[in-house]
């Protein structure tokens, strides 16, 4: 059998870096990604990435298909919450697979295989707790789980039938989520945060790590690493980052980086590159063909940012809108 394939439903325009998304994923051959999308722009994809051109009506209509009750899909991010679902939903695309997976678009791949080894895929039902990716042993029994009860409440029931997002699809607020129902019921779950995952809070890049509830409740189960000098770069299929401690050039490897909220400028010139650097927010050309000690101080490690104040103006529309609806009301 096959190994892995992810489940992507995207709706409306692609982000403006999705070919470097297809570039990573060009770099790992041994997974495949479904995407179901109304887009029609050209891009290069490769092989192992396969599109099915769908409306996003006719897609809500295949959900509804499946449940006797009225499910509630207004806008495509209320997507996520039905992520847990779609190795019930897409059972019939799955049968060669292994394992299922959902993730992002917003991401940049590194190498896949140096964490999800086949040691992980043996042991564990239920691989990452987080909804930019999180991968499931392909069974009937595991793509049946999120219609479980947990604690007396049918969370997938609720989520289905509440206009926001729930979050159901991944660990976040609370305990009502597919990573705890899956624990519930005793399938061996593997929590470990590979990803560069940077903040959405700060313009720098400054890591969010997920360690669980109960190493950081008040948090939501999350840690942020302090800020640090970083030269970030896709090289060949792997994603790294440099820093300089004690004197030392420190290289570590990530297996993607989630780039939410961020709207990135992209230098046409490395849509074809298998090497360029990630800044806040841009993805340029490196200026050296390695990074070494001598020359790290001398290399731009950040872009024509304006990440903070783009996110307070859009909190600050909702707000402005929410007001102007409870007035008319």
């Amino acid at each position: 059998m096959r190994k892995c394939c992810f489940i992507i439903p995207y709706f409306g325009n692609f982000p403006n870096y999705f070919q470097l998304f297809l570039n990573s994923c060009k770099f790992n051959p041994d997974y495949n990604w479904l995407i179901f999308t109304d887009n029609n722009k050209s891009y290069n994809y490769p092989s192992n990435v396969k599109l099915i051109k769908i409306t996003f009506k006719d897609f809500i209509d295949h959900i509804q298909s499946f449940f006797d009750f009225k499910i509630i899909i207004h806008t495509p991010h209320k997507l996520c919450d039905y992520k847990p679902a779609y190795g019930y939903l897409f059972e019939n695309y799955l049968k060669e697979f292994r394992f299922w997976g959902y993730c992002d678009l917003d991401l940049i791949l590194g190498n896949l295989n140096n964490y999800l080894t086949d040691d992980l895929f043996e042991v564990y039902d239920k691989i990452f707790c987080l909804g930019h990716m999180t991968i499931f042993k392909n069974t009937p029994e595991n793509n049946r789980i999120f219609l479980q009860p947990y604690k007396g409440k049918l969370l997938y029931k609720i989520a289905f039938t509440t206009e926001e997002t729930t979050t159901f699809d991944e660990e976040w607020r609370d305990e009502n989520n597919i990573n705890q129902l899956f624990i519930s019921k005793g399938k061996k779950v593997f929590t470990n945060d590979y990803s560069m995952n940077p903040s959405i809070l700060y313009n720098h890049f400054i890591r969010t790590q997920y360690v669980g509830i109960n190493k950081s409740p008040k948090n939501h189960g999350y840690i942020n690493e302090s800020l640090q000098k970083a030269i970030y770069t896709w090289d060949h299929g792997h994603l790294f980052r440099y820093t300089i401690k004690d004197k030392k050039l420190k290289k570590e490897e990530f297996i993607y980086m989630h780039l939410q909220a961020r709207k990135m400028k992209v230098d046409k010139q490395i849509l074809n590159s298998n090497l360029f650097k990630i800044v806040p927010d841009e993805f340029l050309p490196l200026e050296v063909p390695n990074i070494t000690l001598s020359n790290f101080n001398n290399i731009k490690k950040k872009g024509n940012c304006h990440h903070l104040q783009r996110i307070y103006w859009k909190r600050l529309k909702r707000k402005i809108k929410k007001i102007f609806r409870y007035a008319k009301n």
